[in-house]
């Protein structure tokens, strides 16, 4: 015990978590230093900092990549499916209530965005707008891994603590082959929609045009809930 009360493992824990969470030397998706520079940082063991590595691995703070190094999560703290998505039967009718629910906010969110995004933030989004194109150009089936860090960009880019939080998880939870069941059939309009839509969102963005995006957005997810009855045909 130390003189907190605690166990060295738990102070070292709280102290990288703040680090984490509230000094943001750290940020999401940033690969921590090894444990022997951790270790020389913090003042303890290396066993200790391989302690403390697991256990925040363990409740979704740390990500550990093997023969890679560790990153801080996406997510810091939000554990696999935190909705419990995958114990949902109708996957179809959950990718459209998916869309829905994600249209309320995210078209909301553009307003935020418009209103706090830097300019380099919206430069990344751009970015990973084009990463995502050449993934498609390439016949790509990782393009969706894209998709999904665009949309999470545009929510960091609210700085809106809950968005960031919330906005990452749901789309953290969708594995769109397991979830519609039948990607190859949707495939094509799901790209087109990305092509055109996210064009557009950008568009406006640039031009910090808040209600334009936001009716952008619902475009685009009234047009992705119309793709998912068309994969029906």
């Amino acid at each position: 015990m130390t003189a907190s009360g605690k166990t060295l493992t738990e102070d070292v824990m709280e102290l990288l978590l703040d680090m984490i969470v509230n000094q943001g030397v750290y940020k999401p998706g940033d690969k921590l230093p090894n444990e022997r520079q951790l270790a020389a940082q913090m003042g303890v063991s290396r066993t200790t900092i391989r302690e403390t590595i697991k256990a925040l691995s363990a409740s979704g703070v740390i990500e550990i990549r093997r023969g890679v190094g560790n990153f801080v999560s996406d997510t810091p703290g939000i554990p696999h499916d935190p909705f419990g998505f995958s114990l949902e039967f109708d996957k179809r009718r959950l990718l459209a209530d998916w869309y829905n629910v994600r249209m309320i906010l995210e078209s909301e969110a553009m307003e935020l965005v418009v209103k706090n995004a830097a300019d380099e933030e919206l430069d990344n989004c751009e970015r990973l707008y084009y990463e995502e194109m050449a993934a498609i150009e390439r016949g790509d089936e990782d393009f969706m891994r894209f998709d999904t860090e665009f949309h999470s960009a545009l929510a960091k880019a609210t700085h809106n603590v809950v968005m960031v939080r919330i906005l990452p998880a749901l789309h953290g939870w969708i594995d769109y082959g397991k979830a519609v069941g039948e990607l190859s059939r949707l495939s094509d309009r799901i790209k087109e929609n990305a092509r055109e839509s996210h064009r557009a969102i950008l568009r406006f963005l640039k031009k910090r045009d808040g209600k334009g995006a936001a009716l952008a957005m619902r475009y685009h997810m009234l047009r992705a809930i119309e793709d998912i009855g068309a994969g029906e045909d």
